[in-house]
């Protein structure tokens, strides 16, 4: 029997940065050693069976759970098998200073007997070398994969028939995105709803037909913080310029019709779609909390002038 690598994560549906990228991924591979598993699939009983794929097999571990983490490490301490963690975020950092005395000692020995630890940016290089993981297991590679263009025709058949008039009858279009709403530690907005519309306000000043596209994936978090920020858009008189695009959707070719698209995240991995927008030529520009793709235009984070200004300046470019 041969030695295979499995993929653990994440799979679609829901859409997020991780599940795409997997998909991406499982397309993209064709080897019948390379094997992906969607983490909903297994139980704790199914993380066991992982053992019955065989010996000296890598386990590449994508989900932000801790817990299930651990459970990755505990299986290979029975087995020849080894892992890889892939940290998309800074969920590993936040579960450990969160975390109980014996979690945080399960999670530092999980992480310093890793093969080695995969991160997408360098801004998350620091907290492993502080708990002392040498820098020749730390791997920094961005988790972005062109997308299949030949999944367009059928990605915007998913979307709504008034999608394509705010498109078509809008100056310029600005797009952005969230998972789900919700909040950092701080308990602020963690994917800037509120900096979005804010900033859709100040834009209509100079461009009265300004339109805004936010995509959200998951409308039913946080729904009176949600509610709160739709009352919000009709104060401002922005109601015409603001559309919420729900649901399990793709975004990507949005950005190949947009102006700009914009990700001012309070915290952050590497941003996916910035990638995405960036290769369809589309301008991003992104809040200074994390490493980000080359060529994206930095805004201080939570700093709405400063986000208005370079909005502004690459609108009218």
């Amino acid at each position: 029997m041969r030695n295979k690598t499995i993929h653990i994560g994440p799979m679609p549906p829901p859409m997020g940065g991780i599940s795409i990228y997997l998909d991406r991924l499982s397309k993209k591979i064709e080897d019948e050693d390379i094997i992906f598993i969607n983490e909903s699939e297994l139980s704790k009983i199914g993380f066991i069976k992982l053992l019955l794929l065989g010996k000296n097999n890598t386990y590449i571990y994508h989900s932000p759970s801790s817990y299930r983490r651990i459970l990755v490490y505990i299986c290979t301490l029975f087995s020849s098998n080894h892992y890889i963690i892939v940290s998309h975020g800074q969920g590993l950092e936040n579960s450990y200073k969160n975390s109980n005395i014996l979690i945080k000692y399960l999670i530092k020995q999980m992480i310093l007997n890793a093969k080695y630890i995969q991160i997408v940016g360098k801004h998350l290089e620091k907290f492993l070398l502080d708990i002392g993981l040498p820098k020749d297991k730390i791997k920094v590679q961005n988790a972005f994969i062109e997308p299949p263009l030949e999944d367009e025709e059928k990605i915007l058949k998913t979307y709504p028939n008034d999608l394509d008039e705010f498109l078509n009858s809008r100056e310029k279009i600005v797009v952005a995105n969230a998972a789900s709403i919700v909040f950092d530690k701080n308990g602020i907005d963690l994917y800037g709803l509120d900096m979005c519309i804010e900033l859709t306000a100040k834009l209509k000043k100079e461009i009265t037909n300004i339109g805004f596209i936010f995509a959200l994936a998951n409308e039913k978090a946080n729904v009176e913080y949600l509610n709160k920020m739709k009352q919000k858009i009709k104060e401002l008189g922005i109601e015409q310029n603001f559309y919420f695009l729900t649901g399990q959707k793709e975004l990507w070719p949005l950005f190949k019709k947009a102006n700009l698209m914009i990700r001012p995240t309070s915290s952050d991995g590497y941003g996916i779609s910035i990638a995405e927008a960036l290769y369809f030529g589309c301008p991003a520009i992104a809040s200074d909390v994390s490493d980000r793709p080359e060529g994206t235009i930095i805004f201080k984070s939570r700093d709405i002038n400063d986000l208005y200004e370079k909005s502004i300046k690459v609108i009218y470019g």
